[in-house]
């Protein structure tokens, strides 16, 4: 069975919201927006959870209401590649990754690409390296699950200059998931919605207020 490590990407500089997005106050309780995430996937069966950040401060300031991890960046100054890479290395199976602005993830979601990383090959080996949706043409790095394996491609990457989150994964067995396979959970695929700006985050408020 495959185990499962939660890993919350929270080393963003945060430019376009001014202010630190792990923190922003979720309505009406007010709790970080980090601890809202971690509650709404709280029915995911779980390992650890892993907080990349490089805030000192953040693990007094996120509340959280479960144990934790939190990690400065390995490889800082590269991005969301990483942040992804961090989370590997301490992980010993798959890690199941989100970024910390992202309100309003579904849990669904995440138990069915939980269900997608056990399957195995006719020989009874692991299928896949990477579990990764598809929305509306792009790649979902920061909504997706990586295996250990993928260290390796995502380190000659990083050793070679490439920074996009998504580089590494021609060189992983890669599992595509399709919008169509995710709406009948998810119907407007809400769990992939960004807040990266003050506008961004008045709308994700709205859409919880909405019962989202």
């Amino acid at each position: 069975m495959p185990i499962f490590s939660l890993v919350i990407n929270a080393g963003g500089q945060s430019r376009r919201m001014g202010q630190d997005k792990a923190l922003l106050p979720v309505p009406d309780s007010g709790q970080p927006l980090l601890r809202h995430i971690v509650q709404r996937l709280q029915s995911v069966s779980l390992e650890q959870r892993i907080i990349v950040t490089n805030n000192p401060q953040l693990a007094q300031l996120a509340l959280l209401d479960t144990p934790a991890r939190y990690l400065p960046d390995a490889y800082p100054d590269v991005g969301p590649l990483g942040g992804i890479a961090t989370g590997v290395l301490a992980c010993q199976d798959w890690g199941i990754y989100v970024a910390c602005d992202m309100p309003l993830v579904n849990p669904k979601i995440f138990h069915f690409l939980c269900t997608l990383a056990g399957e195995q090959t006719e020989t009874g080996s692991q299928r896949w390296d990477a579990i990764v949706p598809q929305i509306g043409g792009y790649e979902q790095p920061l909504h997706a699950l990586y295996q250990r394996s993928v260290l390796p491609a995502i380190t000659k990457c990083l050793a070679t200059g490439e920074r996009r989150a998504t580089s590494f994964l021609k060189d992983v067995r890669v599992r595509w998931v399709s919008e169509a396979e995710l709406r009948p959970l998810d119907t407007n695929l809400y769990s992939f919605f960004n807040a990266n700006t003050p506008e961004e985050w008045a709308e994700a408020i709205r859409l919880l207020a909405s019962g989202v």
